[in-house]
């Protein structure tokens, strides 16, 4: 197979992404991913309705809740 052949090693068929950040889909777009979010938080109209079903059920403090415990606990191990 040629290095320009098409691949379907690149699509996920990982379904077990229960306690993901769904927004961790979007790479290195999930800052522009929680910009929208709340910007629809504060007006749901401002947004594009292709999203409001995404953001339906979208809850971005469960990843930001586990990938901020590391570094505080890193900060609370150098502080004492």
């Amino acid at each position: 197979m040629s290095p320009q052949s098409p691949s379907n090693s690149s699509i996920s068929t990982d379904n077990d992404q229960s306690g993901k950040n769904p927004a961790a889909a979007f790479g290195a777009n999930e800052w522009l991913v929680d910009e929208i979010y709340q910007q629809y938080l504060q007006d749901p109209n401002s947004v594009d309705r292709a999203w409001w079903d995404f953001f339906a059920d979208y809850k971005p403090g469960a990843a930001a809740a586990a990938s901020s415990a590391p570094s505080g606990t890193a900060a609370a191990g150098a502080a004492a």
